[in-house]
């Protein structure tokens, strides 16, 4: 992640954050994402990612699949920034028209970092 945030100007979404601090299970997992929240810009769902979340909502229904609302949100803001997205949840955002997807070596500065896969629990 260090690596990516020096050559590249990296966004996390609200979304994101969410995610991130929904998956923390201590207060030193809080306090490590706190200290990269203050590293890493937020790129806001704001006026005009709603549209954007409803149509792709709508081509799913359309198709009869279903897309996590989370993951529409995250599209909808990396699609109205004209960002690429990169996450480990590629299967995720599969079908989605207009996303971009990063795979590491698109020559491209404006990235949006969404959340890797949740940890399986030992539990």
């Amino acid at each position: 992640m260090i690596e990516l945030i020096q050559k590249h100007d990296v966004f996390l979404t609200p979304i994101t954050e969410f995610e991130l601090f929904l998956g923390a299970k201590t207060s030193r997992h809080n306090d490590d994402l706190k200290m990269l929240f203050n590293e890493i810009e937020v790129m806001p769902f704001d006026f005009g990612c709603g549209e954007i979340s409803a149509n792709i909502w709508r081509d799913f229904k359309d198709k009869h699949q279903h897309l996590e609302i989370r993951d529409i949100f995250i599209a909808s803001i990396a699609i109205h920034n004209n960002a690429w997205l990169c996450t480990f949840n590629k299967k995720h955002f599969k079908g989605i028209k207009d996303i971009r997807i990063w795979n590491g070596n698109e020559n491209t500065s404006k990235i949006i970092n969404a959340p890797p896969p949740p940890r399986k629990s030992n539990s």
